[in-house]
């Protein structure tokens, strides 16, 4: 089972490990939340039901682990946007409401998938995964390398990253703008 989990972390590394960090587009954005430093307070979080903590959606963002992942790489027709999250993550559950509304808003553009570090540390590790959330966007055309960000980023700006990948445009570059007559 090891030795699979090695192989499959591997061919993972290969598609997301050559990725480039995208930095969150400013002035949108202000800050990058890290692990430990949650807007939501602790106490907050924790008197949360147990329905509201879970952060497997059941909707259209689908929860699951390294071979999964693996499959859902090779297997993709539509930009593939991992979810790298916790569940003790303040970031994380805000943020697993706003990965939700752009599943549910471009279906057919994007497929949203979330890995559970605490479950799957040996593929965080291997993919360096230091802060949390972190999100990882795999353009559909495979050779185009894959973009990362941490922290949490709004719906209207994930959704601007996908048409952005879907257009062949670098996320985060100013848009072309066609010259005035």
């Amino acid at each position: 089972m090891a030795a699979l989990q090695a192989s499959s972390a591997r061919g993972i590394a290969s598609a997301v490990g050559a990725s480039r960090r995208i930095a969150p587009m400013a002035p949108r954005v202000a800050v990058q939340l890290r692990v430990g430093s949650s807007p939501v307070p602790s106490r907050a979080v924790s008197q949360l039901t147990p329905a509201r903590r879970c952060t497997a959606a059941a909707g259209k963002v689908e929860k699951i682990n390294g071979e999964q992942l693996e499959v859902a790489i090779a297997s993709r027709d539509t930009t593939l946007i991992v979810d790298f999250f916790a569940t003790w993550c303040g970031p994380c559950l805000l943020l697993a409401k706003e990965l939700e509304q752009v599943a549910e808003a471009i279906p057919d553009k994007v497929k949203v998938v979330k890995i559970d570090v605490d479950e799957n540390p040996d593929l965080a590790n291997m993919l360096r995964i230091q802060g949390l959330p972190t999100i990882v966007f795999i353009p559909k055309e495979n050779g185009k390398p894959a973009l990362r960000t941490e922290g949490w980023l709004p719906a209207a700006q994930i959704m601007e990253i996908v048409g952005q990948l879907d257009a062949g445009q670098q996320p985060g570059a100013p848009l072309q703008q066609q010259p005035s007559p």
